[in-house]
């Protein structure tokens, strides 16, 4: 089960279509679970943004997790990473690589050139999940593994995985690892 929480107010509609993307993509329930606080230590003062790897890290979990269940946490607000070898760069969201959760931000969508927040966040929604089984980034611009700072991202709003993506995450699924 991939269990949706959010940290931000988000209309009933968008976490519907949200859930329904992420269920469509994987074949797997997805459902919400319910509302959470972000960690008060996940505020990264210097960059005016919270630290996503901090916030997946350091969330308290109420739910109770089976081994094969997932949590990507939803939110509207700014995020930021430790710099990786070429600096800062945007983040979208974080996940557990091969782990149980994962972050996904609202932040910046429905502006000029990106998608609607609604297709924008199940898509980057269901790219985090995809790394949760350990899906790398995908060259297929249509994937929702493709990278989220890629032009082929806003070209292509739908939440779809090619098809060695989606065989990829099946074995995972079909295994209960990662």
């Amino acid at each position: 089960m991939i269990r949706i929480v959010t940290l931000s107010d988000f209309p009933p509609d968008v976490i519907d279509f949200v859930s329904r993307r992420i269920h469509a993509a994987y074949g797997m329930g997805c459902e919400l679970e319910g509302d959470g606080a972000v960690p008060k230590g996940a505020l990264d003062d210097e960059q005016s943004a919270y630290d996503a790897v901090k916030m997946v890290d350091e969330m308290d979990d109420d739910v109770t997790l089976y081994a094969d269940d997932k949590i990507i946490y939803l939110t509207k607000e700014a995020l930021t990473a430790p710099p990786g070898p070429m600096g800062l760069g945007p983040v979208a969201g974080y996940a557990q690589y091969g782990g149980g959760k994962a972050v996904a931000t609202a932040y910046g969508l429905g502006e000029k050139g990106l998608p609607s927040v609604e297709a924008g966040l199940a898509k980057r929604a269901a790219h985090y999940v995809g790394h949760l089984w350990d899906l790398h980034h995908c060259y297929d611009v249509r994937c929702a593994m493709h990278p989220g700072w890629a032009p082929g991202f806003a070209a292509y709003p739908e939440v779809a995985l090619c098809l060695f993506c989606r065989e990829k995450s099946e074995r995972k699924i079909k295994l209960g690892s990662g």
